[in-house]
């Protein structure tokens, strides 16, 4: 079996999947097409918002490109199509659990941030049900948007956790937003009150060289997942200190090889990170980050990762074996119960029994 369809055919667990970055363009393209006959905007209509194979960006210009997905997404009509579309692409490229996180929006006259999370949920409530796929919510603060507003998404989603309806679906909190703006030492308090209320934390940490922040993050003890962590490897721009601390709490990298290479945090897929933490056995999660802005699909992440001819002593060109344990890596870090964590890794161990030995050799 060639290696796009048998990626495609693995079972797999989607943890770091932001909501408006993973507009497909068939979604855009609906959306254009109501917000223009409503607005009449045509510098949305000649948008670009998609990043193709071989483009790249600054991670400026892609946070641009988010703030026009942003505001295709000013009513409470769209917010449910759009989550009612990732999740459907989700589920038809295989993924079996996905993590989905988002930022409560707040527009004035149309939506409260309670009123757009309910929307959210609600529609998920519905894909789920018609796509046979497990979804969980991660709400996201902004770095960029100060800690009062952060504070604001904290206490939201403490109210979705006694929820009679959707707080099951609400698992943790999401901290995101352009990596140059903000310090989140600033952000620890919020951090450490959300532990204690019982919510997981998924930190993008070390995005960009940031050896302060991220030691005082990592010293917090509060992470339960790291987005990207590029910079924290001695071999990639980290300090050992870094290194160390990571190693000692044995906290799982949700890694994004497309969007950091597009973006230009990493220069291209040979020098990635993800080589130098799997040649030391450490927690690896492969993601998408934005599908849609990066032009990309869980299975074309786990292809690009496979291929990968490595540098630097690095450790890539995946055999089946490697394939299937990065799916079952994905189960271990996901922020599901003890209960619902051991249903689903029955689930994809039986899946993957059933493709051994269908991957041809190369």
């Amino acid at each position: 079996m060639e290696l796009l369809r048998y990626c495609t055919n693995l079972p797999k667990v989607e943890l770091h999947a932001h909501l408006n970055g993973s507009l497909s363009d068939a979604t855009v393209l609906g959306l254009l097409k109501t917000r223009t006959q409503r607005d009449a905007d045509p510098s949305l209509a000649a948008a670009e918002v998609t990043i193709k194979k071989g483009h790249q960006r600054t991670l400026e210009e892609c946070f641009q490109v988010f703030g026009i997905l942003h505001s295709l997404t000013d009513t409470l009509e769209a917010v449910q199509t759009i989550t009612r579309d990732v999740i459907r692409e989700f589920a038809a490229d295989n993924v079996r659990y996905l993590e989905l996180r988002t930022t409560p929006k707040h527009v004035p006259d149309r939506m409260t941030k309670k009123q757009y999370m309910d929307a959210v949920l609600q529609a998920t409530v519905e894909a789920m049900v018609s796509h046979n796929i497990r979804v969980r919510l991660l709400l996201s603060i902004d770095r960029a948007r100060g800690v009062e507003d952060a504070w604001s998404t904290l206490h939201l989603a403490k109210d979705y956790l006694n929820h009679t309806v959707f707080g099951p679906l609400v698992c943790g909190l999401d901290v995101s937003g352009n990596p140059v703006c903000g310090d989140l030492q600033d952000y620890l308090p919020v951090l450490q009150a959300a532990r204690s209320c019982g919510l997981k934390l998924a930190v993008h940490l070390a995005e960009v060289p940031s050896e302060t922040e991220a030691l005082a993050v990592l010293n917090s003890g509060l992470v339960d997942r790291i987005g990207h962590g590029t910079f924290l490897h001695p071999a990639s721009g980290g300090s050992q200190a870094l290194h160390t601390l990571l190693k000692d709490q044995n906290i799982p990298l949700e890694l994004c090889m497309s969007s950091n290479v597009k973006t230009g945090t990493v220069k291209t897929p040979s020098e990635h990170h993800l080589g130098l933490w799997r040649k030391e056995n450490h927690p690896l999660v492969i993601c998408t980050d934005d599908k849609g802005v990066f032009s990309t699909s869980l299975s074309e992440e786990f292809v690009l990762c496979a291929q990968v001819r490595p540098i630097r002593g690095q450790t890539f060109s995946f055999c089946e074996e490697d394939l299937h344990s990065l799916s079952l890596s994905g189960v271990e870090a996901a922020f599901l119960s003890p209960t619902d964590k051991q249903t689903l890794r029955r689930e994809v161990q039986q899946e993957l029994d059933a493709l051994k030995g269908k991957l041809a050799s190369r």
